[in-house]
């Protein structure tokens, strides 16, 4: 009989430092929420990282790729990469800035914005199940923390 990885009972590791440390607790959580919300971007065939992106155009109709690349922490030939294969599916629309040919505002079509209206009440159903261990208060001070220390990388030279 074959042993594999998935036969092998788990045991519980010591993680020693890398239980405080930022970038490994960051990609554990990371990697669990992925699997958690891959099935929503399986099921309307929308590329990783696409629905945030059509969550913040929705709120922000017209704005700007830059714009949006620094909201998502994303360099701006990944975020174009993005942006073309949500174009090309049309669910957003790109357009020209009247004064700056260089400013691309960027809009849901209509696909995209049932799209968004479909997909966030998966999202917002699939959110509660995750922070269901967390009381609202605890909710609010992790979020409140998180994007405090954001602010604070944002902030720092990389």
């Amino acid at each position: 009989m074959d042993s594999t990885s998935d036969d092998m009972p788990t045991v519980e590791l010591t993680l020693g430092p890398l239980a405080r440390d930022l970038s490994f607790v960051s990609r554990a959580l990371s990697a669990h929420l992925r699997g958690h919300t891959a099935r929503v971007f399986e099921d309307h065939h929308v590329p990783s990282g696409g629905i945030a992106l059509i969550s913040l155009i929705g709120l922000n109709p017209g704005v700007s790729q830059k714009d949006l690349a620094g909201a998502v922490a994303l360099k701006k030939s990944a975020l174009t990469k993005l942006v073309n294969a949500l174009e090309s599916t049309g669910f957003i629309e790109r357009r020209k800035g009247e004064g700056d040919r260089r400013y691309n505002a960027v809009r849901l079509t209509a696909a995209g914005q049932k799209l968004h209206d479909e997909v966030m009440t998966e999202i917002t159903a699939i959110q509660e199940e995750l922070l269901a261990p967390l009381s609202r208060e605890e909710r609010d001070t992790y979020f409140a923390l998180t994007w405090r220390l954001i602010a604070h990388l944002a902030a720092q030279p990389s």
